[in-house]
């Protein structure tokens, strides 16, 4: 039986409790996480299946979007969103709001049909989507010090790499990096859609010339008149004519 029941309403958070589902499942495991549009195999009885969910679950997630409170199924019996809360709620399980973004207010009693004024002292949690993976990491946290059988084989969810930095890099290239739209054979390195300029490995970087060096002979492209010197520099305290 799945621990976290994940609770929304269709058309207003539903894509955030798949967001949800799919995040908590990588951490905890598949079956413990229970989603109806993925949960309930073909041929059995929803109904059935949802209220046992939501009865015997340690945790209920009911995702709250901007218009949740303000939905008029919310003051009807058999709406279902309101059915899985109060059979989660009536068993004692834990229940927790989850706001979805910025744009939703928290919950008040004023607003809530009398059998769920409750739901709105609760303590909730909020996916901020300008922070979205910190807040699920937080949600999932929290969950196994709620449930913490539930963590018996999570690793904490992988966790960023300090040497990347806020986007993908190169590093030190051992091949050939390419600059352009396509690109064929053994090509190592690939960088497209550049826009400033890209130094790759050891050594200096030139720009918008044809360029190599070696010894004490340099080479740049282009016509040179009087503007160049490609006479070595002579040690200091010796003559150039030594």
């Amino acid at each position: 039986m799945p621990d976290v029941f994940v609770n929304y309403r269709t058309g207003d958070g539903d894509k955030t409790a798949r967001a949800i589902a799919i995040y908590l499942r990588g951490r905890f495991g598949h079956d413990r996480i229970f989603l109806a549009s993925t949960s309930i195999p073909l041929g059995r009885q929803f109904d059935e299946t949802l209220l046992a969910n939501a009865r015997r679950c340690a945790v209920l997630l009911a995702v709250v979007g901007p218009d949740w409170v303000d939905a008029p199924a919310l003051k009807d019996p058999s709406d279902w969103v309101r059915k899985e809360i109060l059979e989660s709620y009536q068993n004692q399980n834990q229940v927790i709001a989850v706001l979805d973004g910025r744009k939703t207010d928290r919950l008040r009693p004023s607003d809530l049909p009398k059998v769920l004024r409750w739901f709105a002292t609760s303590q909730s949690h909020r996916l901020d989507e300008h922070n979205f993976e910190r807040d699920l990491r937080t949600l999932a946290d929290e969950l196994c010090r709620l449930v913490p059988h539930l963590c018996s084989d999570d690793d904490g969810g992988p966790e960023p790499d300090p040497e990347s930095g806020p986007g993908p890099t190169i590093g030190d290239a051992k091949a050939a990096v390419l600059f352009g739209s396509s690109v064929g054979g053994d090509a190592g390195t690939v960088v497209k859609g550049n826009s400033a300029p890209v130094h790759v490995g050891n050594g200096s970087q030139v720009h918008n010339a044809p360029h190599f060096a070696g010894g004490i002979v340099n080479y740049v492209a282009g016509s040179h008149r009087g503007d160049m010197n490609q006479r070595p520099e002579a040690p200091r305290g010796r003559s150039e004519d030594e």
